[in-house]
């Protein structure tokens, strides 16, 4: 097994160099030649599931009169200094797949490594779906057409008509004047600050931070646009969709639009480009009490409990209490109001697999000292199942460009996300959705935990080789990911077993204060489950 895994690993890091590398080089040289056909020479079929998963189970029985023979709990990661800590050695089985691959409850590790600052260490549960067999399926993108955007349109919105965006955000004459009348105010007073822009990027510690705010071009800019203004707003009706010639200055392949519905404003957006096969945007705007309601606002992606972040330093930033407070619903309840507009949608062989709070963040050009969390919703994240098997969840958009001479089309990854609170929903992000076609491979052969684990000792001290770093694992799951080839057409890839170990990461400089990164959605390592190869989810392969 041994030999195996390191001609694998050689293999790998003679093709995959560069995906290290590219924690600090995003310089790279790749050749790509085209291809035609996805590559499946690396999957191979497996024997028997029933059969196999037998001479698991009698081997597992075996494995606990002699558990340093075969516990993936004393696997000695790639020859550190200290060998696995004793783990759980029950190989009592959970499932038929847990029972082939031969994998623990728990698994735990502690050890650091004679050519790495990293300190690694494991205390983690391992998720593995209960099902027989894995296959291998071939996807490609789902086709933006009108007749989605009317599903979608519909979903949210229903008979609630859609109004042309830029229109119907420009100030009326009324309401600049009266902006107007305000900063003339201010400056008659000697106040060229009035909004504390300045004042905060000097606290920022930004140079010339007279630069970020001047008072003398924000009267000039109202004035300007007293001469166009509008004597009351334009609500001009549009149908929402992809339009050959571009209106009112947008590209073609984006539409923005306005809806009023239950007493609020909707943002509504679309759009299609190289990375983003699909992007589908709804945000119900609020004004909070600032002076526009159109811009300034931003959802938090992740959870903003978990990690460092410097926004969480500010007098504002409030408690998870008081967060739970500002939402005003259980996560049960925005779950079962998300789990309506899936419905909606048609999105059935989708579920919830990650929900937490999302603060709404307001900030001006990302001045620390002046950033006010005016909201708080649930974040619930959906992946689809197939024949048991989930799709897993992760931050990493998939679309970084890996190489500089690759030019096909990036396509990231699927995601859905809704932000729900007491007033309803607040922000429904939909991307780069997949059409899964027939199996290419209906039972994959899978590594087994062991080997899983070998090639993650051998991986981590290289991937995270640069600066000191202390990594606590915590979460191991088994699921589905999207690949691509980069040497292909973009529209098409493979949805393959991958395992992702999940954790808290901390990051320690030379110089410079240490941080922290907690998030239960961004995996710290992706190995394929049936070839043994990282995939970088930035990249998407």
């Amino acid at each position: 097994m041994k030999k195996a895994i390191l001609s694998r690993l050689l293999l790998f890091a003679a093709l995959s160099a560069s995906i290290f590398i590219g924690c600090s080089d995003s310089k790279k040289h790749v050749i790509v030649k085209e291809k035609t056909e996805l590559n499946i020479d690396s999957y191979r079929q497996a024997s028997d599931t029933s059969e196999e998963a037998k001479g698991s189970e009698d081997s597992s029985q075996a494995a606990s009169t002699d558990s340093s023979s075969s516990d993936p709990n004393n696997v000695d990661p790639s020859g550190s200094d200290n060998t696995g800590s004793g783990g759980n050695s029950d190989h009592t089985c959970r499932n038929a797949l847990a029972c082939r691959l031969q994998v623990p409850e728990t698994y735990t590790f502690s050890g650091e490594f004679p050519n790495s600052t990293l300190q690694l260490s494991c205390q983690a549960e391992i998720q593995v779906p209960d099902i027989d067999q894995v296959s291998i399926y071939k996807v490609r993108q789902k086709p933006f057409d009108q007749a989605w955007i009317d599903q979608v349109t519909n979903t949210f919105f229903g008979e609630c008509p859609v109004y042309e965006y830029s229109a119907y955000v420009r100030a009326t004459k009324a309401e600049l004047l009266e902006t107007l009348k305000k900063l003339k105010a201010f400056q008659a007073e000697g106040n060229m600050d009035p909004f504390g822009y300045i004042e905060s990027a000097r606290k920022t510690g930004f140079q010339n931070p007279e630069t970020f705010y001047s008072l003398k071009e924000h009267i000039e800019d109202v004035e300007d646009a007293l001469q166009y203004a509008p004597e009351s707003q334009l609500r001009n009706e549009v149908s929402p969709g992809f339009y050959p010639t571009a209106e009112n200055g947008y590209d073609p392949s984006t539409f923005f639009g306005m809806v009023e519905m239950d007493n609020s404003r909707f943002f509504y957006k679309l759009k299609k480009f190289s990375s983003l096969s699909m992007e589908i945007s709804i945000e119900r705007r609020k004004t909070y009490g600032a002076t526009s309601p159109w811009s300034g606002y931003e959802w938090t992606l992740s959870p903003p409990y978990a990690g460092y972040d410097s926004r969480s330093h500010t007098d504002g930033f409030p408690s998870p209490e008081k967060a739970e407070k500002m939402a005003g619903i259980t996560s049960g309840q925005a779950v079962e109001l998300a789990d309506h507009y899936m419905k909606k949608l048609g999105l059935s062989e989708f579920s919830s697999k990650y929900t937490d709070l999302s603060l709404c963040v307001h900030s001006y050009r990302m001045l620390t000292d002046n950033i006010t969390y005016p909201d708080a919703a649930y974040q619930i994240m959906y992946t689809r199942d197939i024949e048991g098997f989930p799709v897993t969840p992760d931050f990493g958009g998939g679309t970084v460009v890996g190489t500089d001479d690759v030019t096909t089309d990036l396509w990231g990854y699927e995601h859905i996300a809704f932000y729900v609170n007491q007033d309803g929903l607040m922000k429904a992000d939909i991307r780069n959705l997949y059409e899964v076609e027939k199996p290419l491979l209906d039972n994959v052969e899978l590594l087994s935990f062991p080997e899983i684990i070998e090639i993650f000792g051998e991986i981590m001290p290289i991937r995270y080789r640069e600066g000191t770093d202390k990594i606590t694992i915590d979460r191991i799951t088994l699921g589905y990911t999207k690949i691509y080839d980069p040497g292909m057409d973009g529209t098409v890839g493979l949805l393959v077993p991958a395992w992702d170990f999940y954790g808290i990461w901390e990051r320690i400089p030379d110089d410079g204060e240490p941080y922290v990164l907690d998030y239960s959605t961004r995996s710290l390592l992706t190995i394929n489950a049936a070839d043994g190869t990282v995939i970088d989810r930035e990249y998407g392969y």
